[in-house]
């Protein structure tokens, strides 16, 4: 299938039936190059069609949990200078105890928040603004406690594994404890920057012409009932060109959960990064995240100056956590593997296979918030990868599971056509 194929195969799904997608995105990377990229859809959707804008290669996108596998090249940065060890115990870096109460003598290293074998859980929420801080989260008398909701009461750190966005919100406080950085200055400073990357974690640092073309996300939902056949609702990133004054982030002291601003005059590094949206918040754009692809097909290198040793990556890929049945939570079959940020896909049909009759495994990382839709994958020995973005969704997905595999319908089409092209 050829590239102008592959377009016509894709822009079906943002035609005007009920489960259309307000936006696309997408990259082929073969044998390490780019050779394919396009752009679908609107940015933004406004009441008059005439003043919608459309999405282009430069659009970015909130890429939702993509952004854990990028904040653990970070931490894997620290780890290469010697500032972070992936088997200390985390609170020596937090300045306080964290451990489970279930299992007091156990250590949570810093591996474990990478693999997602912590013990730690979400519960009711998994980022709150400063002034809070992590220990919020994790004290008998924090505002967030909710009874130990944040940990599992069966399962001791280092063998279960169970999918937690608060692991990376303490990752991301770990990485300000050992660098002495801002989340966001270091993302950009460290891994964005020397990688190529123009986005961040923190919109309020965007130009106005860089937020102005950031991508809304839309659902066609309200009230948590879907509406296929009504407007597209708007969930996130709708700035209308203001730019925030700095980052925002749902306020639980409101009755609505609304957004709030976060003043980062008043932030001390080192106690709460989770209001930058570690586990989601990276901005990004389809061939931005391909670079993050080129990163590990190049063993390390994205054009002439080395970001990681090879080794350091081989390291992130190897297998933490495989599931065996009872050892961990799949995520009804869509995540069976974990290395070290790492989502490592084994191909089982039915479960984590994103494109029938692949022969070798893929590694990357998928994202699910606010409606959109991505993934980030890469075939490390043929050098392959490919990258989507799906800006929203129209009806529910829960009723549009896969054809072959536990992702939904949309995601394998968009695979499907773009795998066309690596044959």
């Amino acid at each position: 299938m050829g590239p102008e194929k592959v377009s016509q195969s894709l822009l079906p799904l943002l035609g005007n039936s009920f489960c259309a997608v307000p936006s696309l995105q997408v990259a082929v990377v073969r044998s390490g190059e780019v050779v394919y990229a396009q752009s679908f859809g609107y940015r933004h959707i406004d009441p008059d069609p005439s003043q919608s804008l459309p999405v282009n290669h430069q659009t970015r996108f909130r890429v939702a949990s993509i952004s854990k596998l990028v904040v653990a090249l970070g931490a894997m940065r620290l780890v290469e200078q010697g500032k972070l060890d992936l088997e200390a115990d985390v609170s020596q870096y937090l300045g306080f105890p964290l451990r489970n109460p279930a299992f007091p003598q156990a250590t949570i290293r810093v591996r474990h928040l990478l693999s997602h074998t912590s013990s730690l859980r979400d519960g009711s929420r998994y980022s709150i603004p400063s002034p809070y801080t992590l220990q919020d989260f994790f004290h008998p008398e924090g505002r967030f406690f909710e009874g130990g909701a944040h940990f599992d009461p069966a399962h001791p750190p280092g063998g279960y594994a169970c999918y937690a966005n608060l692991n990376t919100g303490v990752l991301g406080t770990l990485l300000e404890c050992a660098s002495g950085q801002r989340f966001d200055l270091f993302m950009e400073n460290e891994v964005l920057r020397p990688l190529g990357l123009g986005g961040g974690f923190n919109p309020s640092r965007l130009s106005p012409e860089a937020l102005g073309n950031l991508a809304v996300l839309y659902r066609k939902q309200t009230g948590g009932v879907w509406n296929p056949a009504g407007p597209w609702v708007a969930q996130v990133d709708d700035h209308r060109g203001v730019v925030p004054a700095g980052p925002v982030t749902p306020n639980p002291d409101r009755p609505d959960n609304g957004f709030i601003t976060v003043d980062l005059n008043t932030y001390r590094p080192g106690t709460n990064s989770t209001f930058f949206s570690p586990q989601g918040g990276l901005r990004a754009s389809a061939l931005e995240l391909a670079r993050i692809a080129q990163l590990f097909l190049h063993q390390g290198r994205v054009g002439p100056t080395p970001f990681l040793k090879a080794a350091t990556l081989q390291k992130m890929m190897e297998a933490q956590w495989i599931f065996e049945g009872s050892n961990g939570d799949s995520m009804n079959g869509q995540a069976l593997s974990w290395g070290l940020g790492v989502w490592r896909f084994t191909n089982q049909p039915g479960q984590d296979c994103p494109v029938q009759g692949h022969p070798r495994p893929w590694f990357g990382h998928l994202g699910d918030a606010y409606g959109l839709l991505s993934g980030l994958l890469f075939d490390l020995e043929a050098a392959h990868a490919l990258v989507y973005i799906l800006g929203g969704q129209g009806c529910d997905p829960a009723q549009h599971r896969g054809l072959y595999s536990a992702y939904t319908r949309w995601e394998e089409q968009v695979l499907s056509a773009l795998y066309g092209l690596l044959s």
